[in-house]
């Protein structure tokens, strides 16, 4: 799936940043994300992220040739400096912890099951304000529709907004997704602007040591969302 990042401040420019998804097959809880350069004075990112209880992760700069392993406890760091999207917030790694089912109600306008999960101590220990994590999960589509990492005083620091889905072929996809920081007051909002499903890649693409080899599908593959 390719994307564009678009970060919104509250005040100063905007930036962008564009790149592809790719994984074994949708929910596989594998993904291969590519960024392209910023400019021609920079070299792309690869980075493979890997969903468990312990998620793991991995970043390859082309600049210098080099896969190293990212600490899950930087997972909660910006993948671009700058912005507000996180591996963590790609991964949503929090399902597998030990979370309680709160209530059903709307969120945004749709059904939905809202879920609570406590924040574990690799969680904490970077973010001591965290406390616990909330998901709303759409009662139709099994799809998150707002995340929210609240603090000590139950305020959303963080929170993960659904802005629309999409129907690929038979399937539906997230369409956009806003990442806001209550302290900054800004939103990241990353937009999926076509697709290729169902396609056969190499499981060693989805390999630590695979990120050395570039990824291309033929362009008349993708649908686009608009």
């Amino acid at each position: 799936m390719k994307f564009l990042l678009r970060h919104l401040p509250r005040r100063g420019k905007e930036t962008t940043r564009s790149g592809i998804m790719y994984g074994p097959f949708l929910g596989s809880g594998i993904v291969r994300l590519h960024l392209l350069p910023e400019s021609s004075n920079n070299e792309s990112l690869d980075f493979l992220l890997k969903n468990s209880l312990y998620p793991k992760f991995w970043i390859r700069d082309h600049a210098n040739s080099k896969t190293e392993r990212i600490t899950i406890e930087n997972s909660i760091n910006p993948l671009i400096e700058g912005m507000n999207q996180t591996a963590f917030d790609l991964l949503m790694p929090f399902v597998f912890w030990d979370g309680k089912y709160d209530s059903s109600g709307k969120v945004a306008g749709r059904p939905a099951h809202l879920f609570s999960f406590l924040c574990p101590h690799w969680i904490t220990e970077k973010n001591p304000e965290w406390f616990r994590i909330t998901l709303a999960l759409d009662d139709a589509y099994d799809a998150p529709l707002r995340v929210e990492f609240l603090n000590k005083s139950q305020i959303p620091d963080r929170t993960l907004i659904l802005r629309s889905f999409k129907k690929i072929g038979d399937r539906w996809i997230v369409k956009e997704i806003d990442c806001r920081d209550r302290k900054t007051r800004s939103v990241t909002r990353m937009k999926i602007t076509s697709a290729a499903l169902g396609l056969d890649i190499n499981n060693k693409s989805f390999e630590a040591e695979g990120l050395d080899e570039s990824l291309s599908l033929d362009p008349k593959l993708y649908l686009p969302t608009d």
